[in-house]
């Protein structure tokens, strides 16, 4: 009401008088303003609010009000031009070439290699020969993984599937064809610069085959399944690589001496995927997970399988780091063997990388020492309650 008001009032004043002094007075008098008091456009806002009704019943009001807007609107000081500024200088625009400049390279800066002197590098060779190699036994794998009954769902020309199948075979086996294939004599040290080279696609361990230490090539398709593009993900990488004029080297440990030494480094290899993958659930407040969860997890991530002979001794060795306890994670649910981290001040705690890298020191120091021992103790695990189990 009141804002209606307001723009009654002011549009009425493009067609009223000034008034006069007097009638200046007496809408003063009327509003109850102090003789000569000079009210603004908000104490008259303020003021109709107040007396919005009283507005609407007597005309004596309504036409103070009208009065004594009619002079705040007069008293409004225009608004003044911006000064000028006497210290601005015009300053002409430079017209842009017509050509860009071209990117000089720099003098010092070697020049990158041609994509077929990179494609003929020795390590590109030996990377394309252990790559085709690895996925012919893939092939063989997927052949007999799959069903080749007819009517079977599995049987189909367009299948893709062995495409994705990667294979894994010990060095030894794959020597000969690599270098007949690649000309190239296949040393450890080349063979840890194509590993660190392929960026993932290929990854390798220690394992013990016949008495005797040998290194296990595994490929993975998880990144990249198609040959050409494995091919050409890792000619980049040498190209970078040749670039620079400096090769990494894959972080193979040293030659185990014997058995017990293997599995040192598989137990470690499983207990630092097992730590990882329970500091992850956490994140999820998960601070226990069932066995079979974490052997399926601790399999993907590393390629190895945490049997019952190696779940034992990870046990032992792992005391004070991980508990393994039977629960029922659900009212009237048959109980499950559980993975629980020790160590931590509460339930609630978050593991960082720092302190994730010290748990696993912890882990190999002990299992160094039980192998210079000369054997690896083992821990049986808890036997299954027949009465209710609660966390």
């Amino acid at each position: 009401l009141v804002q209606a008001q307001t723009r009654w009032w002011r549009s009425s004043l493009s067609h009223c008088v000034i008034p006069t002094m007097s009638e200046y007075s007496e809408a003063l008098r009327v509003l109850g303003f102090p003789k000569g008091a000079q009210p603004t456009e908000e104490d008259l806002k303020r003021c109709m609010e107040r007396d919005a009704l009283k507005v609407l019943q007597k005309p004596r009001m309504s036409a103070a009000y009208t009065v004594l807007m009619q002079c705040t609107s007069s008293r409004k000081p225009k608004r003044a031009p911006p000064p000028a500024n006497n210290w601005m200088v015009p300053v002409p625009l430079l017209h842009e070439p017509e050509t860009p400049p071209t990117k000089q390279r720099r003098t010092d800066s070697p020049d990158p290699e041609s994509p077929e002197k990179v494609q003929t590098h020795p390590a590109a060779q030996i990377f394309k020969c252990l790559d085709e190699e690895l996925s012919r036994l893939g092939q063989k794998r997927w052949a007999g993984d799959v069903d080749w009954n007819e009517g079977s769902p599995q049987v189909s020309a367009n299948d893709v599937t062995g495409a994705r199948y990667s294979g894994s075979a010990p060095l030894e086996k794959l020597r000969k064809s690599v270098e007949t294939g690649a000309g190239q004599q296949l040393t450890l040290e080349l063979l840890k610069q194509v590993l660190a080279m392929a960026s993932g696609l290929l990854s390798a361990r220690w394992v013990w085959i016949a008495g005797a230490p040998d290194v296990l090539i595994l490929q993975n398709k998880e990144i990249l399944a198609s040959a050409s593009a494995r091919r050409a993900r890792f000619g980049e990488e040498l190209a970078l690589f040749l670039v620079r004029r400096n090769f990494p080297s894959y972080a193979l440990p040293p030659a185990p001496v014997e058995e017990l030494d293997v599995i040192c480094l598989d137990l470690t290899a499983l207990f630092s995927a097992a730590d990882q993958f329970l500091a992850e659930c956490r994140l999820l407040r998960r601070p226990a997970m069932p066995l079979a969860e974490v052997r399926q997890a601790v399999q993907n991530r590393t390629d190895r399988v945490l049997n019952q002979q190696l779940l034992m001794q990870l046990a032992a060795l792992s005391d004070g780091l991980l508990d393994f306890r039977w629960a029922r994670p659900k009212f009237q649910a048959p109980a499950q063997l559980d993975v629980v981290q020790l160590g931590l001040a509460n339930s609630s705690q978050l593991l960082d990388r720092k302190q994730l890298e010290e748990r696993l020191a912890t882990f190999r120091a002990a299992a160094t020492s039980a192998a210079a021992n000369g054997s690896l103790p083992c821990k049986e695990m808890p036997p299954e309650p027949t009465g209710k189990v609660q966390f």
